[in-house]
């Protein structure tokens, strides 16, 4: 199971490198002349900003989750070490803290 999860995870972080690099296209497109369009393309960059981030948020959540299931640690709370329930799993893969821990 693990090594399945590993490979969704894998293939997530390369669809999340894939946003970034358009992002990063987007703004290399510069900006328009027109004073209003600038304003919206300004609107349009802090959205960018907001994603991008996200993105490598997310980015290092799995690559932390794919690391602890490379060294046998995946799915125990960095807590309080016990088991995480496989319905918080399934929901939030990869979390590190079982759900009492969590809150």
């Amino acid at each position: 199971m693990t090594e399945q999860l590993k490979a969704q995870f894998t293939q997530r972080i390369v669809e999340l490198q894939q946003r970034i690099s358009a992002i990063h296209n987007d703004f290399a497109d510069g900006r328009d002349a027109d004073w209003s369009e600038q304003a919206g393309e300004r609107e349009n960059e802090e959205v960018l900003n907001a994603l991008e981030s996200e993105a490598k948020v997310e980015i290092q959540h799995l690559s932390n989750a794919i690391t602890r299931m490379e060294n046998g640690s995946y799915g125990i709370c960095q807590t309080c070490g016990e088991e995480i329930a496989k319905q918080r799993l399934a929901v939030q893969p990869a979390a590190t803290n079982c759900i009492q821990c969590a809150d």
